[in-house]
């Protein structure tokens, strides 16, 4: 129902088009600017860290000192800030005012999330972490806030933003009670050194034709790597949206990444054990002489010296190449077979959605410093093979190389191999409070491409950290990632003064409930524009769900025209636009996001609403 004193305006003075349920709705395509569409003026943030030889930061810079480049042409630094922690006191004169040139303190609040990836975790590893993160978090500043996020399937806000210490370390042990998945890959991992190996003992046992490292000898690597890929892009994935999510929250905004590391090519250590075994070029595993060369005959592999029983070993090194096309060359071929399951590109998206935000993410390795050796008390004394020093290199090279290219590529830090953190986590918050800001305004806007970025000191002897890259942003994807800030952040802002009202939900098929979401929208507050006969608008609607398990749906668009006879023009602008769109939900507690865009105007309303969907339709009322 209406609220009373408000004019509705009649569906048929406005709408040329019946009013569509949003969940059958396609999402629409961005807007081609006409008519005099309001510009929205885009201005990119760098913010710079300098630092001379010893690491120490160095104050006192000031805009003449630092250039700064896109795409290697030289722009023009419109907007700089020296921001510093203490500058506030150590500069301010009597009265509160501050010297002509002095640095300014911190403006903006300090948002810090501390992301658990709690499917790439141990859980003793993640135990070590939460005590000292527990320690750190007594230690803030009084406003700073700070979020705690899980990724255990599924994204769950485990505690909003607060600057309470005490809510933050309850939230710490409740995410010590969850589970951690680390130790599956690993289990896995070992699995598929079992089967390569019953393949290799298959192969040298055939009567007919024992050859070792057999074509198909390479299949588990590739399964095992194809499944760890996608576990890997689904963590990136769920770290993407939760960084396009941080960018309606204000001021500025870090990350800090808790996992035991993504790996950058996904099973490479596998692909690496068939080159240990199959290239005959180590020099010997464990108490293992591998042979130089073992030569093809007819009877089938030289018999291994260091079996007594003179059989064929599978846990024997041998040189594929000596064997032909009928052996898998791993020597050549694993190294190739391996880059094919790269995420790199997909690591380097996510550092251009970050930084298109100006989210620094800062990545801490829960693993800690580790020996490079291989060796696993599980192995018995016939599995040597997995031994290999070279294995154990490379996956956790992989690992850390995820996590350097993050925090480098964003202007962060990486804290590797690490087993006490606090004082790397004391440099993070230094970080985030102390700073050169540039701004500059590029002479594109939203066309979608990541662009560099590059700044400069002409001082000499000086270093510079700061973000290498960003994307320019459509505006539609901004407002999608301003939408989904309302859904898990419940950060509203209302401009154009829209109400919205949850009804009541109806069984559908599917066990699904269709919940009608009812919007008012004042047509004073819109940007109506003559065109004739009639004045015409448009708006733009976008619908985001989340359940609280942490499941959420595909932000879904649709664009409403419209269109106001010349004749009711008056009387239609002290009245409200009402919009019904449908969205279908599962039964239970539901958390719904809408967002309201004057596409004219360039003007965006964000509202959010907690929805409890049961067989009597319970709403929690705004």
């Amino acid at each position: 129902m209406a609220s009373p004193g408000r004019k509705l305006l009649p569906f048929t003075a406005l709408l040329l088009a019946a009013v569509p349920a949003l969940a059958a709705a396609t999402p629409a395509t961005p807007v081609t600017p006409s008519f005099g569409e309001a510009v929205e003026v885009n201005v990119v943030n760098v913010d710079v860290y300098a630092t001379d030889k010893q690491g120490r930061r160095v104050p006192g810079l000031g805009k003449g000192d630092f250039e700064l480049l896109e795409d290697g042409r030289k722009v023009a630094i419109s907007n700089f800030d020296a921001v510093s922690a203490d500058a506030a006191q150590a500069g301010a004169q009597p009265g509160g005012s501050s010297p002509a040139g002095a640095a300014k303190g911190p403006e903006e609040p300090f948002n810090l999330v501390i992301y658990f990836d709690d499917v790439n975790i141990g859980p003793a590893h993640r135990a070590r972490v939460l005590k000292q993160l527990g320690d750190f978090l007594t230690r803030l500043a009084p406003g700073d806030r700070v979020m705690l996020v899980t990724d255990d399937l599924g994204l769950h806000v485990r505690v909003p933003f607060t600057s309470d210490p005490a809510v933050l370390v309850k939230g710490l042990q409740e995410v010590g009670t969850l589970a951690a998945h680390g130790g599956e890959s690993n289990r896995n991992r070992r699995h598929t050194l079992d089967d390569m190996l019953t393949i290799q003992t298959d192969s040298l046992n055939d009567p007919t034709d024992p050859v070792p490292c057999p074509l198909n000898i390479v299949q588990p690597a590739h399964a095992f790597a194809a499944s760890r890929r996608q576990e890997t892009l689904r963590a990136i994935n769920s770290l993407t949206i939760l960084v396009n999510s941080l960018s309606g929250v204000p001021g500025r905004k870090a990350l800090l990444h808790v996992s035991d590391g993504l790996p950058i090519t996904p099973g490479e250590e596998v692909f690496q054990f068939l080159a240990e075994l199959c290239s005959g070029s180590n020099a010997g595993v464990g108490d293992i002489k591998a042979p130089s060369l073992i030569q093809p005959n007819p009877q089938g592999p030289s018999a291994n010296p260091n079996k007594p029983d003179g059989q064929p070993d599978p846990y024997t090194v041998y040189d594929a190449r000596s064997f032909g096309p009928k052996a898998y060359q791993a020597a050549s071929q694993a190294p190739l077979d391996a880059q094919a399951y790269s995420v790199a590109n997909a690591l380097k998206t996510l550092a251009a959605h970050a930084n298109a935000h100006r989210v620094t993410l800062y990545t801490l390795q829960a693993s800690g410093l580790q020996g490079t050796e291989a060796s696993d008390a599980g192995f018995g004394p016939d599995e040597r093979l997995y031994q290999f020093p070279a294995i154990a290199i490379v996956e956790r090279a992989n690992n850390r190389d995820s996590l350097q290219l993050l925090a480098d590529d964003t202007g962060g830090r990486s804290i590797l191999d690490a087993n006490d953190i606090l004082s790397d986590l004391g440099r993070m918050q230094e970080d985030l409070s102390s700073f050169y800001s540039l701004g500059f305004t590029p002479a594109h806007s939203g066309d979608g491409r990541e662009h560099r970025i590059e700044a400069r000191i002409k001082r000499p002897g000086l270093r510079l950290r700061y973000r290498q890259s960003y994307r320019d942003k459509p505006t539609v994807e901004k407002v999608v990632d301003r939408t989904l800030a309302a859904l898990y952040y419940g950060l509203e802002d209302n401009p154009l003064g829209v109400a919205i009202a949850v009804g009541e939900a109806v069984p559908v098929e599917g066990g699904l409930y269709a919940v009608p979401v009812r919007l008012e929208i004042p047509l004073f507050k819109l940007a109506i524009l003559n065109q004739g006969e009639v004045y015409e608008g448009k708006l733009r609607l976008l619908v985001a769900t989340r359940d609280d398990a942490g499941g959420t749906a595909p932000v879904r668009q649709v664009d409403v025209p419209l269109k106001i006879p010349r004749k009711q023009v008056l009387n239609a602008l002290g009245q409200y636009y009402i919009y019904t769109v449908t969205i279908r939900l599962k039964p239970g507690a539901q958390h719904v996001a809408v967002a309201v865009r004057d596409e004219v105007a360039a003007t965006t309303s964000y509202l959010g609403r907690p929805v409890n969907v049961a067989a009597t339709a319970s709403v929690t009322p705004p």
